[in-house]
């Protein structure tokens, strides 16, 4: 049983994409797909060579200790690559750490630990140049902005579009083709996006297409389509948490404490001048966690999740006290549009 079929190859790339970026849990343990009775999928976190074992980090947090042996079948997974047998033989000095791996053998009663007859690699630096062409991709041939009118009857998609001149409509015409995929409730991560139709779309959702746009601009033929729900919140800091990654503040809207959640995809970007915030967002200095103070008022970015006391941060605006008073009374402000990326 040394070898498996393509569609379980398909299914491994899917979560090599995903693994590169870890997380941490914050909810109650809970079954980890990433491990299963024969393998599992993760990140490179540490080598023993003196021992041949190689610890690997899944996406949920949960490690793994994989032995190696002469035994075990080494291979590259070139980027973009779906069949086995464009997989390239390497060697067991031919991977490091932070490259994501796939794992197979027998694993251990407490999930623990595993012999390893197959040992697939991609890079780290296959993934990021993999995921540079893909951003490009969707900078180049994409469309992004917020639904303002369905019609389910034409499958079609009026779009305020975000543009450097400001929102232009444009239409979004899907077919019989087109992939669907929305982001799912307390992910920031377009890895994490689930498949989904038209009949999921909703007036006011963020939207990013990639497709072919018409010669006069109006129209747009899209391959994929990928949407979310978000909302900008915003207030006061109230408590800062390093260790845990997790800001809590006063939300000035709803009145009600609200826990952030910091990941490594959370965007952290301070307010220096004038301007329209979406637009000049990307230009702005970053930040660290460690250089919020409680007190400061800072502007959230979010999908709509299950708990609102609860959220992850897509982005984060820190000196936001203008922003926030010249609000009062609307909802100008929105952080969502940014939120709606590529892979």
């Amino acid at each position: 049983m040394r070898k498996f079929g393509s569609i379980r190859v398909l299914c491994v790339l899917a979560l090599l994409a995903s693994a590169s970026v870890l997380t941490a849990q914050t909810t109650a343990p809970a079954p980890d797909p990433a491990i299963t009775s024969l393998s599992v999928t993760g990140v490179v976190t540490n080598l023993k060579t003196e021992t041949r074992q190689v610890i690997v980090k899944t996406a949920a947090g949960n490690e793994v200790t994989v032995t190696l042996s002469d035994r075990t079948t080494f291979m590259r997974i070139p980027p973009g690559e779906k069949t086995k047998d464009k997989f390239v033989p390497v060697t067991a000095n031919d991977f490091g750490v932070g490259d994501s791996v796939f794992a197979r053998g027998r694993m251990s009663a407490d999930l623990k630990s595993m012999p390893a007859l197959e040992f697939y690699v991609m890079s780290k630096a296959d993934i990021a140049q993999k995921r540079e062409r893909e951003r490009d991709e969707w900078t180049r041939r994409g469309v992004a902005g917020t639904v303002s009118v369905l019609n389910a009857e034409k499958n079609e998609i009026s779009l305020d579009m975000r543009t450097p001149e400001g929102p232009k409509p444009i239409v979004v015409a899907a077919g019989a083709q087109t992939q669907f995929r929305r982001y799912a409730p307390d992910s920031v991560r377009f890895s994490d996006a689930k498949p989904s139709s038209f009949s999921e779309l909703k007036v006011g959702d963020q939207l990013r297409a990639l497709g072919t746009k018409s010669a006069d601009g109006t129209r747009f033929t899209p391959e994929e389509i990928v949407a979310g729900s978000f909302q900008t919140i915003g207030g006061p800091i109230t408590e800062i948490n390093v260790e845990k990654q997790e800001i809590k503040i006063n939300d000035l809207q709803s009145k009600q404490a609200v826990t952030v959640v910091v990941t490594r995809d959370s965007a952290m970007r301070k307010f220096t001048g004038t301007g329209d915030l979406q637009d000049v967002f990307d230009q702005l200095p970053a930040f660290t966690l460690q250089e919020l103070k409680p007190g400061e008022t800072i502007l959230i970015s979010s999908t709509k999740g299950a708990h609102p006391a609860r959220i992850t941060a897509i982005a984060i605006v820190s000196g936001a006290e203008q922003l926030l008073k010249k609000a009062q009374g609307n909802r100008a402000i929105s952080l969502g549009a940014m939120s709606v990326g590529g892979p």
